[in-house]
């Protein structure tokens, strides 16, 4: 198949084959007679595992060592330390996003008006707010 049928089908952009090809996270798609590459099975298998990885959150680097766990057999702590460390960055964004909503909600509390800003608890908690953090970060 063609980087453009590939791209489509697998709904990815065709620089980002590249960029995998030269980052030797997909194997050396064969060249027709005109140059253009031809991406066998093979290819399309390897494209399919990096964005399952990828949606899972893990990186390229990481994906790699996955990669080469499944070309040889060998001990899987790396596969373990890898996942293990992917759980803890989705715990502590899960509690920075529950954090967010506490504060959110805490600020949607303040305002049921439609009267003019001035009077909009909204704006003057998120002023009010703002003077803290400043002196917050600048400390």
């Amino acid at each position: 198949m063609l980087r453009k049928e590939v791209s489509t089908l697998l709904d990815i952009d065709s620089e980002t084959m590249r960029y995998y090809e030269n980052r030797n996270l997909i194997s050396r798609p064969s060249r027709l007679s005109n140059g253009y590459r031809s991406y066998s099975e093979k290819n399309i298998e390897e494209i399919k595992f990096i964005q399952h990885c990828r949606s899972l959150g893990i990186g390229l680097e990481e994906i790699k060592v996955l990669q080469d766990l499944t070309k040889k057999s060998s001990d899987c702590s790396s596969a373990n330390s890898i996942i293990e460390k992917n759980l803890k960055l989705i715990e502590t964004k899960i509690a920075e996003l529950s954090n967010l909503q506490k504060q959110l909600l805490s600020l949607s509390t303040r305002c049921h008006t439609q009267g003019p800003s001035d009077d909009c608890g909204i704006v003057k908690s998120l002023v009010e707010d703002s003077h803290a953090f400043k002196k917050q970060h600048l400390h």
